[in-house]
Order: structure tokens, then sequence, then C-alpha cells
């Protein structure tokens, strides 16, 4: 029976492979494949950056806390284009709290870790709040890498190798440190506070570099809305000088782009690998040019954060890539993009008991899916993630829970539920079932989470063809909440409220993400006016416009202000824009491509008398294909300008 079975799906699965490859259901690129980036260089949490150069190749590392294998390490040829090297730790065994026994370690574990190269090896240095300070050393980046505890803890510290082989760590919080140690890490002398007149309280993030006779401390006053500041001194304990070298909040009102790293190319290029708060998706990692100004190296370009950019010059081309999303579960271990929240059991998991499938057999008694172990993560991508996954509940006992989840707190999920006669199909928002249908005889059923990290919502969907998908429950109004202290994520889950020993078979999971170039905008699209390529003399606000949460305007517009869409494909054409704005004093002329006397479209903002906001429809002169377009506000009171599109339709 189980031949004839797989010779029936044989065609089934191959068409799926086809269909799988033909859609590329991988994570989102930020490279324009015209010799532009846009940011986020990386649309998902990966944050607490510090990266290096090793000979023409760059190695990030960023922050995991509880889940494992953890501490990803990436590697890139030219900082735009990143595919992972490895994960540093593989399980993390310091407390039984990282098993799910007796606690847990939500909003702790491994972070803020430092990456440097010293003689042959590559060295990363992290804390954990509860257990310590960590080291772990690799002579590749891919591993196999060694980890052991240190003597003592570095808060967000950062490692330094000086050219005389005196070594330094630079750590602390709002209050900087350095201390030298000897080569296991351990303190030779004391820590010696360096910078304590902060601004304001929260400096951390240290990362030290020696350029042009100058100790470099680069430093974040972090939270949402954080900068970046540096200091430097021709001593490395001091007196330092300070200077805000970024304050911007890019793309997103209050949130800052803060913490992170300063790199030199090979052709003597300097940038910045440094991250932005967006709330649900996370933390993500953005790429800013820096320009050195008397002696400080100012991020980005104008005081400003950049959003579409010329690609750094590393000397050499490199290919567009994407990191990895979907999993067939046709190989011996899960794709490396996997993480376990927790330490997994891995009595209770396999991909060989079913080949081509991925079991997850419940091992303990659980309360919710916080408790639960076995939960297999992996992030969600902006600015939208659709994850589905096939499911086998033959197997399942009563009082067991299984499906897939939006895990952050809240958290909300969709799955079957085991009861003694029956099994249901249930929609769990918050901890409490929103929604509830009963399975059935079936036992094979598909599931979906789609995610939208523009709002910072998820909705989910049940299907019994894997064609038509039914919505279920309500909605889930993603955030980022300090008790975890990471960006929400998709995870497969299994876990028995009775009884262990339960299983249930993923077949596959597959992601879909934005694809292609992340500055193309279909003209007939609704386009989001905070998504531009470069902004001039105005700034993102949260908008009044309160159809859809999550919106935004471009406002503060002073008079001469302008933003730019680099790439609007008209097709065949279009003969109005619309456009969404509240009132003013003023009118907004559009300009297609260099030509900046002859606009294609003029709008006349409507009078102040009202703050509603109206879609405004205009003739406009009619292009085909792609073009640059530039938005330029002339007048006194500036309005918000919500979004934009073009369309055939004269309207009323």
């Amino acid at each position: 029976m189980r031949n004839n079975l797989s010779a029936k799906n044989l065609k089934r699965y191959l068409v799926m492979f086809l269909l799988l490859i033909s859609t590329s259901l991988r994570a989102q690129q930020s490279d324009n494949e015209d010799g532009t980036y846009t940011n986020p260089v990386i649309w998902a949490d990966f944050p607490d950056n510090d990266v290096i150069r090793v000979g023409d190749t760059y190695y990030m590392v960023a922050t995991t806390m509880y889940f494992f294998p953890g501490v990803p390490v990436l590697k890139s040829k030219d900082l735009v284009n990143w595919e992972y090297a490895s994960n540093a730790v593989q399980q993390f065994k310091q407390h039984p709290f990282y098993d799910l026994n007796g606690g847990n370690r939500y909003g702790k574990g491994q972070w803020a870790s430092s990456i440097r190269y010293h003689n042959g090896k590559f060295h990363i240095l992290f804390l954990t709040l509860d257990e310590g300070g960590f080291l772990c050393t690799a002579t590749k980046a891919e591993g196999p890498w060694e980890i052991r505890k240190l003597v003592r803890p570095y808060y967000d510290a950062g490692l330094f190798f000086d050219d005389d082989g005196r070594i330094y760590i630079a750590h602390g919080y709002s209050k900087i440190s350095v201390t030298e140690v000897d080569s296991m890490l351990a303190p030779i002398g004391k820590d010696s506070v360096v910078f304590d007149k902060v601004q304001r309280r929260g400096l951390e993030g240290a990362h030290v570099y020696k350029i042009n006779g100058y100790y470099y401390i680069y430093a974040t006053y972090g939270g949402g809305d954080g900068y970046q500041c540096c200091l430097r001194s021709k001593n490395i304990y001091g007196p330092y000088e300070e200077k805000i070298v970024l304050r911007d909040d890019m793309n997103l009102h209050g949130m800052g782009v803060h913490q992170g790293a300063l790199i030199e190319t090979q052709t003597g290029e300097w940038w910045s690998i440094i991250f932005q708060d967006r709330i649900g998706v996370g933390r993500v990692p953005t790429l800013q040019p820096v320009q050195w100004v008397d002696g400080w190296p100012m991020v980005g370009k104008n005081g400003r954060a950049v959003v579409t950019y010329t690609k750094p010059n590393t000397g050499a081309s490199a290919p567009v890539r994407v990191l990895p999303t979907s999993d067939e579960f046709n190989e011996s271990k899960p794709g490396i993009q996997w993480a376990w929240n927790h330490n997994p059991n891995d009595s209770a998991w396999s991909l060989a008991a079913r080949k081509g499938y991925l079991r997850l057999t419940t091992s303990h008694i659980a309360t919710d899916l916080t408790t639960a172990r076995n939960t297999l993560t992996q992030r969600i991508f902006g600015p939208f993630s659709d994850a589905v996954t096939e499911l086998d509940v033959s197997r399942m006992q009563a009082g067991d829970m299984a499906g897939i989840a939006v895990l952050q707190l809240p958290h909300a999920l969709i799955g079957v539920k085991a009861g003694e006669q029956s099994k249901f199909i249930v929609m769990e928002n918050a901890g409490k079932i929103i929604d509830s249908i009963a399975l059935g005889k079936r036992q094979v059923i598909f599931f979906k989470a789609s995610v939208n990290t523009i709002r910072n919502q998820a909705h989910f969907y049940y299907s019994f063809d894997n064609r038509n998908f039914i919505p279920i429950g309500d909605t889930l109004n993603m955030q980022f909440n300090l008790k975890m202290f990471t960006g929400n994520r998709f995870a497969l889950f299994n876990y028995a409220t009775r009884k262990p020993g339960g299983n249930v078979d993923f077949n596959w999971f597959r992601m879909k993400t934005r694809q292609g170039p992340p500055n193309l905008f279909k003209a007939s699209s609704l386009v989001q006016a905070e998504m531009y390529d470069e902004i001039h003399l105005a700034r993102v606000k949260a908008s009044a416009d309160t159809s859809q949460p999550g919106e935004q305007d471009i406002a503060h517009l002073a008079d001469g202000a302008w933003f730019r869409f680099n790439r609007v494909d008209f097709e065949n054409g279009y003969k109005y824009l619309l456009l969404r704005v509240s009132p003013g004093q003023g009118h907004i002329d559009v300009y297609a491509d260099k030509d900046s006397l002859h606009p294609i479209a003029s709008v006349t903002l409507p009078a102040a008398s009202t703050k509603a906001y109206t879609t405004i429809r205009v003739p406009v002169k009619q292009l085909t294909g792609t073009h640059q377009l530039t938005f330029k506000f002339t007048g006194n009171t500036a309005a918000g300008l919500n979004w934009f599109s073009f369309t055939n339709d004269p309207g009323k």
C-alpha cells in the first residue's frame, strides 16, 4: 500500500516541486539589480549587528536569545547580498530553563555579540544576563565552533585586538568601561570607566576601532527611538569626545536607525550595518554609507539614513542572493534558517521516521504554546510573508494541539485540537480560542499564516485541498514585547496537555514574500508614500488617515520639499493619478525621470477648512514602461501625503 501511494503521488510531488522552484519561495532581496540596493538589507529580525571583513568576505553576527541553533553568522561579498555561514551555538546547556524545564529564558539568553578575526581564528563574544559571558571560536566561519564560559560577563561588549598585541573589551550600559584582558578574555586590571557624560540613559552596544591614530567607540542610545553616536580619543582609556553620527527614523515614524558596526571595504569605502526597530517583524539591519568629516564617521547622507543607494564598491560584482525560508523536509536536518524555541528534545523530533516529513512527538505536558518544547521557528520577512504547511494529524492523542503559529507576546495560532472522539480546527489569539470547527474524518489539512509587517497584523486560514483557503478567527495585532525581545516568528508546533506520546507529520513548509527588486512598484498598485527611495525637506509621520493600521504620511514638507520613487512601472500607460492627501495650501507637481520643468501631473491641495483626507484624481501625461517619479511640494501649509496610484478609470 505504501509503495502504491508513493507512486500515485509522485507526479503530484514533482509538479509541486517545479512550482516551488518557479515561484522562488525564498526571502525578499535588497539588491535592485541596477547597481543600487534598498534598505533594509535583510527585512527580518537580525539585531545587534556586528560585522567584519576577512579578505574579500564580510561576516555578520546577530542576536537570537533563546532560539537554537543560534548566534547566526552570515557572509557576503558586497554587504548587500547575504547568506548563512553557520549557527555558532547549536544548543545552550547552561541552565535547565533553556530546556523549558522549570522555567524559561524568554527575553534573555544570548545577545549583543561582538565578532573579530585574530591570529587565524574567528572570535564571537556574547553575554547572557543569567549565565555570564561566553566566547565562541572557529578557524572557519562555517564552523565547527567551540564555546567556553568566561570568568566574568561583559555587558554589550566590543572585543578589540590592538596593534600592539594587547586585548581590550569595551562594555557597559549608560556608562562605558574599557577592560584590558588576557588571551582567555579574563580581566588583567580593573574596569576603567571611560565615558559617563551621557545624553540620556541607555548608551550601549559599544564596538571599538582604531583608525588613523584614534580609538573610536561606536555606540548607541538604544530604544525604539534610538540613535547612533561615536566616541573618540587618542588613548584607549580616554578622555573621549562624543558626537551624534546618525539620528533618523528612515521610513518609519519614531523608529531610529541605531546600533551596529563600521566596515571598510577593500577599495577604502566606509559603511555601517546598523539596525532599525520595525515592531512586529523585529529589528532589521540596514546598510548606510559613511563619510569621514573632521575625523568623525558620519552615517547616512546629509544627516539622513539612506533608503535606496549605490551599492558598495568592493572591487568585484556579487550575484543576487536571498536567504532560504521554505523547507520540503527532505534532508537529514531542518534547513539552516530554522531554530527551536529553546533547546529541543532531540528524541522527540525526526526527519527519518517518515521520509520527507518532519515528525514532532509530544514529550512532556505543556500548558500552552510558550511552554511547549520542540516548537520549530523561523523569522518572518517584510513587507509580507505567507506561510503554508501540510499537516498529517492521524496519530494525535486526546489533549494534543498541533499547527502553525505566529510567536511573540501575544501569540496566535491555527491548529488541530484532539478530543476523545473528535478533532477540531481551532484558532487561538492571546491564549483564547476565537473560533473552532469540527475536522470530521479528515486526517490531512493545510494551514496558512499570512503576515503584513507594515500593518503588524497576522491572519490565519485552513484548506483541505491547498487551493481554497478559508479564513478563521480574528486578527493578531503583532507586538514587539520586551518580555520576549525578539521579532515575531512562524512556528510549527505539537504539544500535549494530557499525556505525551502522540505525533504529527509536517510534509513541508513554504513561505512566500515579496520577490524581485524591492524598489520596483506597479503604477496601478496602491503605493505607500513612506516607501520612497529618496526624500528632501520632509519626514515621515504617523497618519491621521486611519483606514488601516500602520498608515504613515510624508509630512512636515517645507516649500521645495520632494520625495522620489526610482522605479514605477506604468506598463501600457495610465490616464489618471490618484493621490491621497490631507488639506494644505499649495500644490504638488509630479515629474518623470530627469525632467524638472514639465510635470506629468499637478495637484492643487484641498483647502484647509477640513482635516479630512481626500483622494484626488487628476489627468496625467501618459507614460509607458518604468520611470522615476519625483513629487515636489510648493506652498505654505504642508499636507500629509498618504499614498498614490495610477488608473484608467475617470471616476465620476
